[in-house]
């Protein structure tokens, strides 16, 4: 669990980073607070879908990207 949380906390500031430039509707920032607080579970759609927010392909991408693994592109991508 609190590795999640840690994970959710880095997608959480790079939405925040990002928001200046893309607008968000206030109710997917409630949810992404609500995970946060861990009073919901997010459906891996959900965080495939923030995580492509972000510039990730999926949340196994981010995760892999927090934790030093990959930097989320394809491979063949540069």
């Amino acid at each position: 669990m609190e590795k999640k949380l840690f994970e959710l906390r880095k997608l959480q500031k790079a939405i925040e980073k990002e928001r200046r430039r893309k607008l968000l509707k206030p109710l997917a920032l409630k949810k992404v607070l609500s995970y946060l607080q861990g009073k919901e579970k997010p459906r891996q759609a959900t965080l495939d879908r923030l995580s492509l927010f972000v510039g990730f392909q999926d949340w196994e991408s981010f995760k892999d990207a927090v934790h030093g693994e990959d930097d989320g592109k394809m491979v063949g991508s540069e």
